[in-house]
């Protein structure tokens, strides 16, 4: 069970009947305990997600809560259900959330195209990397694509941005991208998950909580000081999960990024270190070690 502030979660791999009976008490307990300490829930708003290959081949479980005066009521199965902010389908493609976000950032830059004419490089930043980017950007470690037609269709939202410089007009994207000093939005990507890791193993985050990055201890091995253990995964969407994809990026790293003393000196020194690749200004490219 994982709980933040009001919200909680409830898991359970369900390989049978038993696991099912298992999860099904989790969920009464936790309406009995609320009930108890008059901290009612809000039913309607509890909701079922299978995670799977092939959803439809999911047996759909009857959970629910025995409510006082009304019996056993059923809780609704859903294909997608939003998690703090993230839209987080069935089979953890994350496609709902792409699109509903690039939905909302292009709100935003219809916004300031309409209140804003002539902008000069310094406002416009200041104004899409906060009204705009922001959006494309929050909790991207969970939802990171790999998939280039989302990869594509994220970046168009930047591609349209940088028209709006008058400075920009005529120019390829790369070009304008270099103008204004904007990395691409695949590369903002990749250095929030290269910031995670770093976070994850320096210690900042509850040990509980965090996802597992085994250290890989074979000093006979090329690269940095803090390299990680390669798994084997069958399956892309393990295999582009934040554990695995970060694995090749992060030890193709040299020390002097990863041995940081701070996160801000770490971004400085990630920052140095692959301005001079090619993801910075083409999100078709992608950095050194990536699967």
């Amino acid at each position: 069970m994982y709980v933040f502030a009001d919200d909680a979660k409830l898991y359970k791999c369900i390989k049978n009947v038993v696991d099912f009976n298992a999860l099904n008490q989790c969920c009464k307990d936790v309406f009995s305990w609320s009930e108890a300490w008059l901290m009612k829930l809000n039913i309607s708003k509890c909701k079922v997600l299978s995670v799977c290959r092939n959803s439809s081949n999911v047996v759909k479980y009857n959970y629910g809560f025995d409510v006082p005066n009304q019996g056993f009521i059923s809780l609704d199965h859903e294909v997608v259900v939003k998690d703090l902010g993230v839209c987080m389908d069935s089979d953890l493609s994350f496609e709902n959330h792409i699109y509903d976000k690039i939905k909302v950032a292009n709100k935003m830059l219809g916004l300031i195209r309409r209140n804003f004419v002539d902008l000069d490089v310094n406002c416009f930043l200041l104004l899409y990397k906060s009204m705009v980017r922001s959006h494309l950007e929050y909790a991207g470690s969970v939802w990171s694509p790999y998939k280039k037609a989302f990869i594509r269709d994220i970046e168009a939202v930047q591609k349209r941005a940088s028209k709006l410089v008058y400075a920009c007009k005529g120019l390829s994207y790369e070009s304008r991208l270099a103008l204004l000093q904007l990395p691409t939005l695949k590369y903002r990507r990749f250095r929030g998950d290269m910031i995670e890791v770093y976070k994850i193993l320096n210690g900042f985050y509850d040990a509980n909580v965090i996802p597992l990055l085994e250290r890989n201890m074979d000093t006979r091995t090329r690269g940095n000081s803090f390299k990680l253990k390669v798994g084997r995964c069958h399956y892309d969407v393990r295999k582009f999960a934040f554990c695995n994809r970060v694995v090749n990026v992060w030890n193709c790293l040299p020390d002097f990024v990863v041995k940081s003393g701070s996160i801000n000196i770490f971004k400085n020194n990630l920052d140095k270190h692959w301005k001079s690749e090619a993801f910075y200004y083409d999100f078709e490219a992608s950095p050194t070690g990536f699967i």
